[in-house]
C-alpha cells in the first residue's frame, strides 16, 4: 500500500505532533532500573512512525498495537532487557514525519523503528535513517520505487511486496478467476492510490483486459456522483470498477456506485482492507466488494502462532487485529530478537537485520533482498460478506 502525498494531509496541521511523542525522547542510549529479582534491567526503545490520528489512523493503530503485543511478549518472557514502543503520530504526512524525525533519529535510545507506515513519509525521512545507521522495518509501505530513494541503502526493509507484485496478483485474479474483460479505474490522486491504479491498469492491459475509462476523486469530498455517472456512461460497460485509495473514501464510493446502479464489481487494494470501508458503505453498500492485500488478517480461528497473537491482541485492545497488525508484530519481533541477542547499538542491530536470513514470522516466511524488499509473497483476496471481511484465499490457490 501505502503511499500518500504530504499535500493531501498538510491541512490537518501539526497539532498532534507533540501529543504522541511520549516519554523517552532524551539523548541517553538506554535506561536502567533495578530488577525485582536482583540486578539491573535495561530498557531499549523502538519508534513507531505512522498515523495515529486523522482519516488514516486505523492503519497506523493496527501496526502500532501489533508492535506493542510483540513488546509485551518480550517483556513477559523475563530477562534483563525490556522493550518500549514509543509512538510518533505523522497523520500519514511526509511533512509531519520530517518535523518529528529528530525526536527519534537524534536519540540513541531508539535502536530501530517499526514504520514508517506510508510510502510518502518513508521516502521523506529514509535518508535520515540511513545517516543514523538505524534499521527501519515498514509493515505496509508498498511504493515500488522506495529502495531508489537511497541507492545502495541499508536501513530500509519492508514486510509486504511492492505495488508491482500486488498489481500482478490483481491481474491474475481478474483474468483467471473473474475472467473480466473490461475495467474502469478510479483513484484518489494520492501517491499510493494513483500508483496502485496505474500499476494495475498497466498489468491488466498487458493481459488484454480493456480499459473502459479512468477517473479521479478527491479524498473527503463525499459526493462522487460525477464518478458514478462516468462509470455508468462507459463503453463497453466495465465488469470491474477498480479503486486505488483508502478505506475512508472507498466505502462511500462503493455505496454510491451501487446506489446509482453503476455496472461492475467494486474492487480495491490493501489501503481499503479495513472495517472502515464497511462502516462508511453500510453492510449492503459494501457487500460483494473484493479487496486484495499481500497480508493475512489474524483471527483466533487461525490457530498456531497467528491465532495466539490474535487472541492476545483482542485481550489487550478489546478489538480484533486489523490490516497489517500481523506485520507490525513481526517487524517489532525481528528488531527485539536482535536486541536480545546483544545487538544493542544501531549499527549492530542494522547488521543483524540485514543478515537475518530466513525468518518464520507469525503470518509469513520473511527474507529480505539486498535492497530491503521482502522476497515476493502471497497476495490474498478478501470479500465483504454480510458486513464482514472474509478471506477467500491466495490468488495462487484461487486461480490454480
Amino acid at each position: 500500500m501505502l503511499r500518500i502525498s504530504s499535500r493531501t494531509l498538510r491541512i490537518l496541521g501539526l497539532l498532534s505532533a507533540s501529543a504522541l511523542v511520549l516519554a523517552g525522547c532524551g539523548k541517553s542510549s538506554s535506561s536502567s532500573s533495578a530488577a525485582a529479582g536482583g540486578g539491573a534491567t535495561t530498557t531499549y526503545k523502538l519508534a513507531f512512525v505512522g498515523p495515529l490520528t486523522g482519516p488514516y489512523a486505523a492503519l497506523g493503530l493496527n501496526i502500532k498495537q501489533g508492535a506493542e503485543v510483540a513488546a509485551d511478549d518480550a517483556n513477559n518472557a523475563g530477562g534483563k532487557i525490556k522493550i518500549q514502543v514509543v509512538p510518533f503520530d505523522t497523520q500519514g504526512s511526509g511533512a509531519q514525519a520530517t518535523t518529528l524525525k529528530d525526536n527519534f533519529i537524534n536519540d540513541n535510545g531508539f535502536l530501530g523503528a517499526v514504520g514508517p507506515t506510508f510510502s510518502g513519509e518513508t521516502k521523506a525521512i529514509l535518508k535520515d535513517f540511513e545517516t543514523a545507521h538505524m534499521p527501519m522495518i515498514s509493515a505496509s509501505a508498498t511504493a515500488t520505487d522506495i529502495p531508489s530513494t537511497v541507492p545502495g541503502g541499508k536501513s530500509f526493509h519492508r514486510l509486504v511486496p511492492d505495488d508491482s507484485i500486488q498489481g500482478t496478483g490483481v491481474a491474475d485474479y481478474v483474468t483467471k478467476k473473474l475472467k473480466a474483460k473490461n475495467v474502469f479505474y478510479i483513484n484518489d490522486k494520492s501517491d499510493y492510490g494513483k500508483g496502485l491504479a496505474d500499476d494495475t491498469k498497466k498489468v491488466l492491459e498487458a493481459a488484454n483486459v480493456h480499459t473502459s475509462g479512468t477517473d479521479q476523486v478527491t479524498p473527503g469530498e463525499r459526493n462522487y456522483l460525477q464518478a458514478v455517472n462516468n462509470v455508468k456512461a462507459a463503453t463497453p460497460k466495465p465488469d470491474i470498477v477498480f479503486y486505488g485509495g483508502y478505506y475512508s473514501d472507498a466505502g462511500n464510493l462503493a455505496k454510491q456506485l451501487k446506489d446509482g446502479g453503476a455496472p461492475g464489481v467494486f474492487m480495491s487494494g490493501d489501503g481499503s482492507l479495513d472495517q472502515g470501508l464497511i462502516d462508511s458503505a453500510g453492510a449492503n453498500g459494501a457487500d460483494g466488494a473484493l479487496i486484495t492485500c499481500a497480508c493475512k488478517l489474524a483471527t483466533p480461528e487461525a490457530g498456531g502462532a497467528l491465532g495466539a497473537f490474535a487472541t492476545k491482541y483482542k485481550a489487550k485492545f478489546n478489538k480484533n487485529a486489523g490490516t497489517y497488525s500481523t506485520e507490525g508484530y513481526d517487524a517489532a519481533t525481528i528488531l527485539i530478537k536482535g536486541i536480545k541477542a546483544g545487538n544493542t547499538t544501531r549499527q549492530k542491530l542494522l547488521d543483524y537485520t540485514n543478515s537475518l536470513g530466513t525468518y518464520t514470522g507469525i503470518g509469513k516466511t520473511i527474507e529480505f533482498e539486498a535492497n530491503g524488499n521482502i522476497k515476493a509473497g502471497d497476495v490474498y483476496v478478501y470479500e465483504v460478506k454480510s458486513g464482514k471481511l472474509t478471506e477467500l484465499g491466495t490468488v495462487a490457490s484461487l486461480t490454480s
